[in-house]
């Protein structure tokens, strides 16, 4: 794991620093660093509503059928989706007669990613295995003779390369922009992760 006293530095190689805060995060089994960049208008909502991370899979996908803000009939959707929403919609839809309303977006949005490995050959093979929609950054925690190989191939699949040492952060490549669109209902888990994390780094 990235010590979290690097993170500023982490930051701002990953994202640029344009973010609100960089967090520790378990995400498909890894323990990452994520550059979270904070929607404040839906965290006040949640606030306001009492309302949490959302934490179910198949609410987020029952969700992501729905547009937003628009009464959607209830005989529209799959039977499963509509039985998730009636019992684990409160606070994301608002149930209507016969229809329901999304009033879900994600919490923010999750600019970078930074795996960290003891060796920055392993590190690239983890990171490459996350879609390219934000950008990705693996880490090692030491030089090795195989650094070399590892920039290639990570400069190959568009991840960022880089050595955490004493001084700070030296960065061996860059990481490629991330990709806008699909996966996007993915793109939603990973945001909720992220925001999960960042309610237990900034609780008072």
């Amino acid at each position: 794991m990235i010590p979290l006293e690097t993170s500023e530095v982490v930051a701002s190689h990953i994202a640029g620093g344009a973010v609100d805060d960089v967090v520790p995060a378990v995400l498909d089994s890894r323990t990452v660093l994520m550059a979270f960049e904070l929607d404040a208008t839906e965290h006040a909502r949640r606030l306001d509503r009492s309302v949490g991370p959302l934490r179910s899979r198949g609410l987020l996908h029952a969700l992501w059928t729905l547009p937003e803000g628009l009464a959607w009939p209830m005989s529209g959707l799959d039977r499963l989706d509509a039985l998730t929403l009636e019992r684990e919609g409160d606070g994301f839809v608002v149930m209507e007669r016969d229809a329901v309303v999304r009033v879900y977006r994600p919490a923010g949005r999750v600019l970078a990613v930074a795996l960290a490995g003891r060796r920055l050959v392993d590190a690239v093979a983890v990171a490459s295995q996350f879609p390219p929609i934000f950008r990705r950054y693996a880490i090692a925690a030491k030089v090795a003779r195989t650094d070399p190989d590892a920039i290639a191939a990570a400069r190959t699949v568009g991840i960022g390369a880089a050595i955490a040492d004493p001084d700070g952060l030296r960065v061996l490549g860059k990481a490629e922009p991330a990709h806008v669109g699909v996966p996007g209902v993915y793109r939603w888990w990973v945001a909720e992760v992220a925001y999960r994390s960042w309610l237990q780094t900034n609780a008072h």
